[in-house]
């Protein structure tokens, strides 16, 4: 009995020896495959994995053990971080999961994992999961490698068709030299033949396209600009004319064609101004002239040009009507503002802040004494030492033009040209630019000595009335007094007083 059962023993020792050299193989076998292989509990703790797995985390078998692989193997999935709760081996878990693609990062290095996964029921009633983990990076750059050559091809041979088409293009007279841009782009002997084809083709269609551009260009600038523009031939007939001129007179381009010069109600004077610069050797000449236009006046600066040796003309006209309406209304403005200027009674003046004058009416140069504007202008050097006979009254005008811009009714006593004082009156705005910098002062004085003088009679009398008023309202006080009873009562009183016996 003993020894059978240490032959048991011994059988037991020499199974479990093969039993280890069994599994060691097919450890050593699992670990020398591409495929990292994990066993995880239903906690997603690794209980077993081989070491490809080890390889792949980069860490050692007893550190991996009993970690959740979720730690140890963090993924995302199109560039998307993958939470721990939606992490392949819980789906594998749950039997919710497929095999699909994850990102892994491992030395700052992207992997690409091909990732399946089984679930297995023990016979506990325990749940495990089996991962395989496969790395394709490598199969999935050459892929992408494959696709980018596939399309390099595709996109070859449609740029052979591209080169066929262009010559197809050409002897249709529709070719596009842009058509082969892409594919004269390239270094290779497709792109080289196709610059020279293009050059070829280029250099053929040059000068048309050079004209047919200048053309265009030429149109396009001459119907922008905003004024008439035609082109005349030495007969006077019109070759030509621009949208604008067409658009004035309601007509269209074509209709001014082969008509004369003129034909056009209200254009005498322009019909008159051409001939004459055409029959002369002038080879350009200028004026303004009116024209009827809608029933309308308008003015036009005209200005003529010969080309072609002379044998044809082109004009140029810009309508200058508001100009002249402008100008015409500055003209009245001014000789309006000339006439008050130079017949009001009262001083106009501008100055600067220096204290020069700059202008001044005949009124001003009258009141201070001169003969002429021109004088006063020449002899005052400095207003504030040469006009005011208190200083003061100065400082207060620059203290008030600094502070409000103006002076209103200042009131100041001011030396003539003779030396003798009189009493002017100044109204004063003070004059800037956009900016906001002054330009000059502009005022008004008016000489109010008559008024003063009067104002200091007037004073005067009023005080003479007011002493007389005075004087008779004493005399009004007195005759009461002496008309009371108790004045009489004392008068009678006085009358029995023995003078002589008082004064002893």
């Amino acid at each position: 009995m003993l020894r059978d059962l240490e032959l048991a023993e011994k059988n037991l020792e020499i199974v479990i020896t093969e039993l280890r050299a069994t599994l060691g193989k097919m450890e050593l076998a699992l670990g020398s495959i591409n495929e990292a292989i994990v066993w995880t509990g239903e906690d997603t703790g690794i209980q077993w994995c081989n070491a490809t797995f080890d390889r792949l985390v980069n860490k050692s078998h007893i550190a991996i053990l009993g970690n959740p692989l979720p730690n140890l193997l963090p993924l995302a999935h199109q560039g998307k971080e993958v939470s721990q709760t939606k992490h392949p081996v819980l789906k594998v878990l749950t039997q919710e999961f497929a095999t699909t693609e994850y990102e892994f990062i491992k030395s700052d290095k992207i992997l690409i994992l091909e990732i399946s996964g089984s679930c297995l029921s023990l016979k506990n009633g325990d749940k495990a999961a089996v991962m395989t983990i496969r790395d394709i990076t490598e199969r999935k750059r050459m892929e992408s490698a494959l696709i980018s050559a596939n399309r390099t091809m595709a996109n070859y041979l449609q740029e052979v068709d591209k080169v066929i088409a262009a010559a197809v293009a050409v002897e249709n007279d529709t070719f596009v030299p842009e058509i082969l841009d892409s594919v004269a782009a390239r270094t290779d002997e497709l792109g080289r033949l196709a610059r020279v084809f293009t050059q070829m083709v280029q250099q053929l269609k040059a000068r048309e396209r050079e004209l047919a551009q200048a053309k265009e260009q030429l149109e396009a600038v001459l119907n922008a600009v905003p004024g008439s523009i035609s082109w005349i031939d030495d007969g006077g007939l019109y070759i030509g004319v621009n949208r604008y001129l067409a658009e004035n007179f309601k007509l269209s381009q074509d209709a001014f064609i082969g008509q004369e010069v003129g034909f056009l109600q209200g254009s005498a004077q322009m019909a008159e101004f051409m001939h004459q610069f055409i029959a002369s050797p002038q080879i350009s000449a200028s004026s303004v002239i009116d024209l009827e236009i809608n029933n309308n006046k308008r003015y036009y600066l005209v200005a003529a040009q010969k080309y072609q040796q002379g044998s044809a003309t082109v004009s140029v006209g810009i309508d200058i009507t508001e100009r002249k309406q402008a100008e015409e209304a500055l003209r009245i403005a001014e000789e309006n503002y000339r006439s008050i200027f130079e017949n009001a009674l009262e001083g106009i003046f501008q100055s600067t802040r220096e204290g020069h004058y700059i202008s001044v009416n005949p009124a001003m140069s009258r009141i201070y004494g001169y003969d002429s504007p021109q004088e006063m202008i020449v002899s005052v050097r400095e207003i504030g030492t040469q006009m005011y006979v208190n200083p003061n009254c100065r400082e207060q005008f620059a203290r008030l033009m600094e502070e409000t811009g103006k002076v209103k009714d200042l009131e100041y006593q001011i030396y003539r040209r003779d030396g003798s004082i009189i009493w002017v009156q100044e109204n004063t705005r003070a004059v800037r630019d956009t900016s906001g910098k002054l330009l000059y002062y502009e005022g008004i004085v008016q000489d109010i000595s008559e008024r003063k003088r009067r104002e200091d009679e007037l004073k005067r009398q009023l005080a003479e009335l007011k002493v007389e008023i005075d004087q008779k309202k004493r005399e009004q006080e007195v005759a009461l007094i002496t008309k009371s009873g108790y004045f009489q009562e004392l008068q009678s009183n006085i009358s029995e007083v023995n003078l002589d016996e008082f004064w002893e």
